[in-house]
């Protein structure tokens, strides 16, 4: 997988993200909003290992992270975390940047990437996304992209905003 606008690229991760991948993710910043666990160096090089050889890439009802990367340099800015369901109805998508490459469209143009790529490769007629409420930027970021609201879902004392886009 290569996807590029000119300016964004989604492609595959591979252990030569390993610096860039680690420090964002392990960033409290970056990390506020997200679910995920902190890695060692050693999971983050096993969990890139896997993501560079996995096949096919978009298997149903498996979750699959993809690089979101500067188009220029191919240099690791961010990744994207892709989910089809289990009947290949419909997807799920989120993204992540490290600091230093938010605020400058790179969100924008990945999620558009990724939302056209899915609906022109699969069969899904729907795509969901989720934002935590407090998070205004991937709020915002959702509904420019044309997501309409479908919900609120509150797990564990943290509210999540639900959207979806339709084919």
């Amino acid at each position: 997988m290569r996807i590029h606008d000119g300016i964004t690229t989604l492609r595959r991760l591979h252990p030569d993200d390993q610096p860039v991948f680690l420090a964002y993710r392990n960033d409290p910043d970056v990390a506020r909003y997200q679910s995920w666990p902190q890695m060692t160096a050693a999971e983050t090089a096993g969990f890139l290992h896997h993501c560079a050889t996995i096949d096919p890439l978009l298997r149903p009802d498996h979750w699959t992270q993809i690089a979101v990367a500067n188009t220029a340099t191919d240099a690791l800015i961010g990744d994207m975390g892709l989910h089809l369901s289990a009947d290949g109805s419909e997807a799920e998508i989120g993204v992540t940047l490290q600091a230093a490459s938010q605020r400058m469209g790179h969100a924008t143009r990945a999620m558009r990437l990724a939302v056209d790529h899915l609906f022109q490769t699969t069969d899904i007629t729907r795509i969901i996304a989720g934002a935590d409420a407090r998070n205004t930027p991937s709020l915002a970021l959702i509904r420019r992209l044309g997501f309409v609201q479908t919900g609120v879902t509150t797990v564990d004392g943290v509210t999540e905003i639900d959207f979806e886009v339709v084919r």
